[in-house]
């Protein structure tokens, strides 16, 4: 039973080596993508916290003056962050820009690249489109759960026999 473990940890491992590390380093980097601006952009300060009766339209209008690009539309933009408690929205693009919106002034207050979405693509392989969560997250995940199941069992089974040494030289002893 042992080798027959040893040989699935071994070559299991040898199957998730590019994508766990692939997994853990956009992992790391994402956990700190609050930590650094190239990562994400940090966030503005609004001039006041709340959330007034804006439209949409006039946040859509303030982003494309700002950018000086008057052909951008709702088909551009890949989703609206609302901050009511900072008073200010992120309006970030399909190509990944972020523009931070003063939601009173409609000030763009901020402009900057989300690296971390980039990343999040990469972390759990939807950069390949679905068939990448399929292929490749998906037997990951079950790879790790097989290769973490393998090696609890290899380093638990060594400690399990010496105890059951120690107690078997004890009950010599004292017979």
């Amino acid at each position: 039973m042992g080798r027959t473990l040893r040989l699935i940890h071994y070559w299991l491992t040898a199957f998730t080596l590019v994508t766990v590390a692939m997994v853990a380093v956009t992992g790391v980097l994402l956990s700190l993508k609050k930590d650094f601006d190239v990562l994400q952009p940090p966030s503005a300060a609004a001039s006041a916290p709340g959330l007034p009766a804006t439209p949409l339209d006039r946040l859509l209008a303030a982003v494309a003056k700002d950018s000086g690009n008057a052909t951008l539309s709702w088909r551009d933009v890949d989703r609206i962050d609302v901050r009511p408690r900072d008073g200010l929205a992120k309006v970030i693009f399909d190509d990944r820009t972020e523009y931070q919106v003063d939601l009173h002034t409609l000030e763009v207050l901020q402009t900057g690249y989300r690296t971390s979405d980039f990343l999040e693509t990469l972390h759990d392989f939807s950069i390949l489109g679905d068939w990448g969560k399929y292929l490749l997250s998906l037997p990951t995940g079950i790879a790790l759960l097989v290769l973490w199941g393998t090696g609890a069992y290899m380093f638990i089974k060594p400690l399990l026999v010496k105890r059951r040494k120690r107690r078997a030289k004890a009950l010599a002893r004292s017979a």
